[in-house]
């Protein structure tokens, strides 16, 4: 009777380890899907912010280095609506990054696009008064990329800011070398 119950028991243990691991394979294949949505989703916003720039070509000016003079109140609150809608798209990515949700590789593939943005004359000019909109992790984020933009030699600009951000990162190689390809 005693080896029934021992066997019962070595059963029911197994079944129970089974069980858990199966549980355990189902979670970390609904949290790979779960991810993938997420990025799924990031990138058919920027789709999105691209076909707007199609549509309205001047929207590139955000990232030129020089102001233009003549631009309308219209193009400026148009412009500036871009730009919050680029800033939440990143703040959005900079989150997921920082939880874990999104690949270091993902997170760093938009860092070209934030040095575009963080150069351009129009950003330094709005960011100021945008970045109250934000979560103060973000802000410092960009605030020290910005600082780097607006004091680091033209030659060695876009190295330095991507070793910045790689700092602000956790260190993360893979911003770093970025531009190594």
């Amino acid at each position: 009777m005693e080896n029934i119950i021992s066997i019962t028991q070595i059963i029911t243990t197994v079944v129970l380890i089974i069980s858990l691991w199966i549980t355990y394979k189902e979670f970390q294949r609904s949290n790979r899907v779960r991810k993938q949505d997420m990025y799924t989703k990031l990138e058919l916003s920027s789709v999105e912010l691209f076909k707007l720039a199609i549509e309205y070509p001047e929207l590139e000016k955000i990232y030129d280095t020089k102001i233009d003079e003549n631009i309308s109140g219209s193009e400026k609150k148009r412009f500036l609506e871009y730009t919050a809608c680029l800033l939440n798209l990143f703040e959005i990515q900079f989150k997921l990054r920082l939880s874990g949700d999104v690949e270091p590789v993902i997170f760093a593939s938009w860092m070209p696009w934030l040095y575009e943005l963080c150069r351009g004359m129009y950003f330094r000019n709005v960011w100021g008064n945008l970045q109250k909109h934000y979560i103060p992790e973000f802000r410092k984020f960009i605030n020290s990329l910005m600082d780097i933009i607006n004091t680091a030699d033209e030659l060695n600009r876009e190295r330095i800011f991507y070793e910045k951000a790689s700092q602000l990162m956790g260190n993360d190689e893979i911003i770093k070398n970025w531009l190594n390809g």
